[in-house]
């Protein structure tokens, strides 16, 4: 029996075991745990993978605002504000379900700014074996870079320049001299791009300061002036030097002296009855006469005719007359006194005022003072050459014409020749006298130069400070430039295209500065000029400026004052067009101005495409500068 039984369970249990039916399902069963552990895996890990991607993104992006929000190589709150704000656009909260979001970002440098970020990411079904979060961490880090770069601003110093226009954006009524708002932008820009990591590259600037003329004499080579020059001026009118311009008489006595006392009696023979008897009579003395002068004083001379005629009153008593013998006796006494004219003779210097042409050779070395006769009553004026320049030889063309073939001021990389027309002449205003034509003109009026109208800061005749060439910004470029700026007066007309053709010409790779403006190292060189202006042109015909004294020298052709603003205009438009052919990237900066009006559109063309900025506060041109200067440098991604 019970081997029966033992029997029965061994086949049994042979069956079951050769039984294959219902084992898919247990194998599934057993096999479900792995499964979903590996695809939870797969999901949380794909999670973590796109958290962190973003995360490093959102980083970078926050490291790069940063940094470009660090003007000048600080970098403080405001900064740190810039790169958070950021970094939190590109990784919100909760993002993925991520907690413990932050970041931080510090200065690394002058140049760079670095920065962490970390988030906690939850799992999904990870958690179900233990795994409940990825703790996510990135680093990233950004830097401003040049490569060889030439920087030159040509910069608006008119007399408009001392306006005030308001400091910032925040309104309050605080205001600041746009001359002053233009320095500290200036400065900005400098500390900002000269934060930037140079490697093996150079960095240079320079800057040209421009009103009626520029100052460029420091920089040239002597034989690039002319050693004369010819402009309106004047001289003694050797003709009539002297004009009478007045004659002045004026009478006066004397207040007769006291009666004599009575005489003894007197005898007078062959005499009338008449003669003797009577009571009394004025005697005339014999005039004399003085002449005192001609007396000189400045442009006037005068001379003082004096003529004086003396009286003797007399009176008679006790006349007795013999009619026979004709014999008077009688007593008398006397007084005196006299009377004058004098007559004053006024005289004024006669001036020829005309064209001159001066040897100026001698002051070149802009030391050496000129001297000419052009100053009061003929007698010599001197000053010395400051440095500013009158163009070189030019044609007159119209506001919608073409330069001429050989307008030589219009070419940008003319080295000047023998030929004297392709020289530049001194800008010499202590010398130079206006007159309303090219006539000339015998006048007795003492006029004033041009040079002693500027000493006041008038606006005519104004020489700006001298240029600085393009300067290696190492630490004494950085020395240079920082006082050139800070010396920076506002004083003269707006003359847009003197600016222009200074900037392009020193900059150009090519013509007067060819040999330190080519390639650097065998690399080639960004250029770029940043034309700063606070109006539109004001060029007066009666201003003496880089193109002489319009009214008089007719150099460009102008009718009138609103002809000479189209005119300058043209000369500004193909003077830009020539940089931006050199590669010359034009910058335009309007402080101040409206540069949608259309009166400014030629402004606006000159510069290169997208590269024209409007400031409308002392802020807001700080930022402009702040910005092309990281615009001309390159932020980049370090890490």
């Amino acid at each position: 029996m019970r081997g029966t039984i033992l029997n029965g369970l061994r086949a049994g249990a042979s069956k079951l075991l050769r039984d294959q039916r219902g084992n898919a399902m247990m194998l599934t069963a057993a096999a479900i745990i792995p499964v979903i552990g590996i695809v939870g895996s797969a999901v949380d890990i794909g999670r973590a993978y796109m958290a962190q991607l973003r995360l490093q993104q959102a980083c970078d992006a926050g490291v790069l605002a940063g940094r470009r929000a660090m003007a000048g190589g600080s970098y403080g709150d405001p900064q740190k504000a810039e790169a958070n704000k950021m970094f939190n656009f590109n990784y919100p909260t909760a993002m993925y379900g991520s907690t413990g979001i932050s970041f931080s970002s510090v200065p690394v440098g002058t140049s760079s700014v670095g920065g962490t970020a970390a988030a906690t990411l939850p799992t999904l079904v990870m958690t179900m074996f233990g795994k409940e979060n990825f703790a996510l961490s990135v680093n990233c880090e950004a830097k401003l870079e040049i490569s060889s770069t030439d920087v030159m601003l040509v910069l608006d110093v008119t007399g408009s320049m001392d306006d005030p226009i308001a400091d910032n954006d925040a309104g309050g009524g605080a205001t600041i001299a746009k001359i002053a708002a233009l320095r500290n932008a200036a400065n900005l820009f400098m500390t900002t791009i000269t934060s930037a990591e140079r490697g093996d590259g150079r960095l240079r600037i320079g800057v040209v300061p421009y009103s009626g003329t520029v100052n460029v004499g420091a920089i040239m080579q002597s034989s690039w002036i002319a050693d004369t020059v010819t402009v309106p001026s004047r001289q003694p009118n050797t003709a009539a030097l002297w004009t009478t311009t007045g004659n002045t008489s004026n009478n006066s006595s004397t207040n007769p002296s006291s009666w004599s006392g009575w005489s003894a009696t007197q005898t007078i023979n062959n005499t009338t009855n008449a003669n003797c008897t009577k009571g009394s009579e004025t005697i005339t003395g014999t005039a004399s006469t003085t002449v005192n002068g001609p007396n000189t004083s400045g442009d006037t001379r005068t001379t003082t005719t004096t003529t004086t005629t003396p009286y003797t009153d007399y009176q008679y008593r006790n006349q007795s007359f013999n009619s026979s013998t004709k014999v008077c006796t009688r007593q008398y006494r006397s007084r005196t006194y006299s009377s004058s004219t004098v007559q004053t003779k006024t005289e004024k210097y006669t001036y020829t005022y005309l064209d001159r042409t001066f040897d100026v050779s001698s002051g070149k070395n802009m030391s050496t003072s000129l001297s000419f006769n052009t100053g009061t009553a003929g007698a010599s004026q001197s000053a010395p050459w400051t440095g500013c320049v009158m163009e070189r030889a030019t044609n007159a063309f119209a506001s919608n014409a073409a330069p001429p073939a050989n307008t030589y001021d219009m070419d940008i990389d003319l080295v000047p020749t023998a030929n004297d027309d392709t020289k530049w002449r001194m800008f010499i205003p202590y010398f130079v006298y206006s007159r309303s034509s090219p006539t000339n003109v015998n006048s007795t009026t003492n006029s004033t130069n041009f040079g002693k109208q500027s000493e006041n800061f008038g606006d005519t005749g104004a020489c700006p400070v001298p240029v600085m060439k393009l300067t290696n910004m190492d630490d004494a470029g950085k020395t240079a430039f920082t006082t050139k700026i800070n010396g920076l007066k506002a004083q003269g007309y707006t003359y847009h295209d003197s600016g222009m053709a200074w900037g392009a010409r020193l900059i150009s790779p090519d013509g007067l500065f060819a040999a330190e403006n080519g390639n650097y190292m065998g690399r080639p060189v960004g250029r770029h000029i940043i034309f700063m202006t606070d109006g539109e042109m004001n060029t007066p015909r009666t201003n003496y400026s880089h193109q002489g004294l319009e009214q008089v020298m007719q150099r460009i052709g102008a009718t009138d004052n609103a002809d000479a603003i189209a005119r300058h205009t043209n000369r500004l438009s193909y003077l830009c067009a020539a940089a931006k052919q050199k590669g010359i990237v034009v910058w335009i900066i309007g402080f101040g101005v409206d540069l949608d009006d259309a009166k400014n559109a030629k402004l606006v063309a000159c510069a290169s495409s997208g590269k024209a900025y409007e400031a409308g506060s002392s802020a807001q041109l700080a930022s402009i500068f702040s910005q092309i200067a990281q615009q001309i440098s390159r932020l980049r991604l370090s890490q």
